[in-house]
């Protein structure tokens, strides 16, 4: 497969992002867990489930309202607004996604707490549809189920995004796809070990199910190019840039988000870091699982001195 060049271009807006992280050892399945590796594939690869969790949730909310409350509770409260009474249709929108203050558990088994706030211009399936989104004191986490993994990620964002349909788009792989453009112009993504300041644009494409009425069956190939740069606790920093596989050695060229699963479901992304007080560099190859789009997990793996690091994504 072949991608097209990608312009990019940055849209200026603001993305907190803050976890909390445990980690654990388990040498009988030959993975290994330490904190101090995960403090920018952790960040990375938490900061794309929640990118792609927003935008799916703003989505739901506009279609499938009852799933988003189909827990009985009385929560989250989903309030759509005209944002001029006189209109005759219901676009534009003003869409209120609200999970409370206390934790609650969701349809899809995360728990979930704040508010998810966006002006909507137009269904999101139209053709130059703009969606400006920003979530307030929003948490989420993954309720976990089993003590056998190897690590947990919690994450309290407040944020701004811009999601913008482009219509029918033939960057990738010369195929015309349904494509979103998502832009984030500078993110700071908090955890227990330091920071991670990250710029970023990616273009989704709908290889499947776009044109249905359900979103169970949206198989989205996701491309994108991030930067910025991460400090430690024990005063390391970095600079890195994250981007996709740029061949098949290295992994699938995209990573997957299929709306029926929970996480990110397979592909890869390419992290390059460079510390910046001894300028010695590190690749390292993000996997989200394999290229059938057909496995449902949290999991997402990196390799670091032969071994295999597992993170768990919220």
């Amino acid at each position: 497969m072949k991608i097209k060049p990608i312009h990019l271009t940055l849209l200026s807006i603001v993305f907190f992002f803050s976890c909390t992280e445990e980690d654990s050892i388990n040498n009988s399945t030959g993975t290994f867990s330490s904190k101090d590796s995960f403090i920018i594939e952790q960040g990375v690869a938490s900061a794309e489930m929640a990118i792609s969790n927003v935008a799916h949730l703003i989505q739901l909310a506009l279609d499938e309202e009852d799933m988003l409350n189909n827990n009985n509770s009385t929560y989250p409260i989903i309030t759509k607004e005209k944002q001029d009474p006189l209109q005759s249709g219901e676009y534009p929108m003003n869409l209120v996604i609200d999970f409370g203050t206390d934790t609650m558990v969701c349809f899809d088994h995360k728990l979930r707490k704040g508010k998810i706030i966006a002006t909507v211009s137009s269904n999101w399936k139209d053709s130059l549809s703009i969606i400006d989104a920003q979530t307030v004191d929003y948490y989420m986490s993954t309720i976990i189920l089993s003590d056998t993994l190897n690590f947990k990620t919690e994450c309290n964002s407040n944020m701004k995004i811009t999601i913008k349909n482009e219509g029918l788009t033939n960057r990738y792989d010369n195929t015309y796809y349904p494509t979103q453009r998502i832009t984030i112009d500078s993110a700071q993504i908090e955890t227990t070990l330091g920071n991670v300041l990250l710029s970023t644009t990616r273009y989704v494409f709908y290889k499947e199910g776009f044109t249905t009425s359900t979103f169970e069956d949206d198989k989205t190939l996701n491309l994108l190019y991030s930067n910025g740069e991460a400090a430690d606790k024990k005063g390391n920093n970095w600079i890195f840039s994250a981007k996709n596989s740029e061949s098949i050695n290295e992994g699938l060229p995209y990573f997957a988000f299929n709306r029926g699963c929970n996480w990110l479901i397979s592909g890869d992304i390419k992290l390059k870091t460079t510390d910046v007080k001894t300028q010695l560099e590190r690749t390292n190859i993000i996997n989200f699982g394999h290229s059938d789009q057909t496995s449902c997990d949290n999991l997402a793996s990196y390799s670091y001195n032969g071994l295999s690091i597992v993170i768990s994504l919220p």
